[in-house]
């Protein structure tokens, strides 16, 4: 629980750092940050702060997003568009977060395998398509397919109930713990040794992080 409180207060501290600055540069004041979220609370609970009747969360949703598209100037039709929706993930999620909104998003819709081998055959496809890229000379290709590729990683990490954000920030983690296990043994810069040397040296730390947990 501490933890958390130190992050909140390290997001705090940049709500409150961003709003000064915008203040002396007279653009708005931290009062004004309170307040227009405490007026879009509001406006966009009418069922809570006005009279509106809903039945269930499904309908708080709906005029919830009803009520967003009004203040976009967006069409109701607009609003409830797939692509409209999935829209904002590509623009407010970091992209592994996004793509699994997406995918998830898009599934209930419809847009969904029958079962998981056709997941792994999508997968085999894109592999093949991304090694193809690589043999041509054009960046973009290569960049495309390999995002279709980690798209479709990422649908499979969602069929097995899997989160790839969390799943990367591991082995993130694993790999730095692993490379200062052997620098710690290491009588000399990593850079001066063979490929062999290290690769013993990276088992050798895997061996000795499991034994310690």
């Amino acid at each position: 629980q501490s933890a958390i409180a130190e992050e909140l207060g390290d997001l705090l501290l940049q709500v409150v750092l961003q709003a000064q600055i915008a203040s002396e540069e007279g653009q708005f004041s931290l009062t004004e940050v309170a307040q227009g979220i405490t007026e879009k609370l509001i406006r966009r609970h009418p069922h809570v702060f006005g009279d509106l009747r809903v039945q269930n969360a499904e309908e708080v949703h709906y005029h919830w997003e009803q009520i967003k598209a009004a203040e976009k100037g967006e069409t109701p039709a607009q609003a409830q568009l797939l692509s409209h929706k999935l829209r904002r993930y590509t623009k407010t999620l970091p992209p592994l977060l996004g793509g699994m909104k997406i995918s998830q998003k898009a599934a209930g819709a419809g847009f969904e395998w029958d079962e998981v081998e056709g997941v792994w055959e999508k997968f085999n496809e894109e592999l093949g398509e991304f090694k193809q890229a690589l043999e041509q000379e054009s960046k973009t290709e290569q960049q495309a397919e390999l995002g279709d590729l980690l798209f479709t990683l990422i649908n499979i990490a969602r069929w097995y109930d899997l989160d790839p954000s969390e799943a990367l920030q591991g082995t993130n983690q694993r790999f730095v713990q692993r490379l200062s296990k052997m620098e710690t043994v290491a009588d000399r810069p990593l850079s001066d040794y063979t490929l062999d040397e290290l690769e013993y040296l990276w088992q050798q730390a895997k061996v000795q992080l499991a034994q310690e947990g």
